[in-house]
């Protein structure tokens, strides 16, 4: 079997010496593909992952989404292969992110779900949030809409620890404005309620205050309709704290 593969990569090798001659740009990535390919089954990962960085490179320019998805595949594995855990992970979530740009959100759930059993040793809380962000997506268009519950919190847990206001903001409409009036075990108006005080509390830090206000002044109508006091109060208290 060994003798097999090294005969293909001599072959790998005389394909990529022609592309070149020839110009072929695209049949120079396949080869270094090809190539990746062969020393991986060799035990070679080093060499793999030299190779498939060569053709994600071409891939890229010539913006060969196919190819761009495989090679991320290939150097996962092969960085998993040499213990490079934390370069492996940086090509799950491209892998997950192609497949729900096709729409094929089963697809890609996988791919996010292996970045996020691995990420726990990187502390990279955006990236984190980012994938959680792209699970509850998924998991939302396939209609498994209490695991995109389960997941945009996630995303606005890990917001609330970054304190990126913007990041929650985002979260709460999705929580508030997408997903729980889909699923009725979630009282959806104090979601959309923390929605918009969080995108007034955005406009505040921006200096726009008639811009928050006309947040919190949706946070007042909200609150009235739903005859919620303790809502209330807290939107009279954030009209209350721009007016001073």
């Amino acid at each position: 079997m060994k003798g097999e593969y090294e005969t293909a990569l001599k072959l790998h090798k005389a394909h990529l010496s022609l592309a070149q001659e020839l110009g072929d740009y695209a049949a120079q990535g396949r080869a270094y593909g090809n190539m990746g390919n062969a020393y991986h089954a060799l035990g070679i990962y080093d060499q793999a992952v030299r190779y498939h960085r060569q053709e994600l490179q071409i891939s890229l320019e010539v913006n060969d989404r196919q190819s761009q998805a495989s090679t991320h595949g290939n150097l996962a594995v092969a960085y998993q292969a040499l213990g490079a855990h934390d370069r492996a992970l940086q090509h799950y979530p491209n892998l997950g992110n192609f497949h729900s740009w096709r729409g094929e959100y089963a697809q890609a759930l996988p791919y996010f779900q292996q970045y996020l059993s691995l990420s726990p040793g990187l502390q990279d809380l955006e990236g984190e949030g980012k994938v959680c962000h792209n699970l509850a997506y998924a998991h939302y268009c396939l209609g498994q809409y209490k695991d995109a519950v389960r997941y945009y919190e996630q995303d606005l847990a890990l917001a609330k620890d970054l304190q990126d206001k913007l990041a929650q903001a985002k979260a709460y409409c999705n929580l508030g404005v997408d997903v729980y009036p889909r699923c009725c075990v979630y009282i959806c108006q104090q979601a959309v309620f923390r929605a918009y005080g969080n995108l007034g509390d955005m406009f505040v830090c921006r200096g726009d205050l008639p811009g928050a206000v006309t947040f919190y002044q949706q946070q007042l109508t909200l609150a009235q309709k739903a005859a919620d006091q303790k809502m209330e109060a807290d939107a009279y208290a954030a009209l209350g704290s721009v007016h001073r």
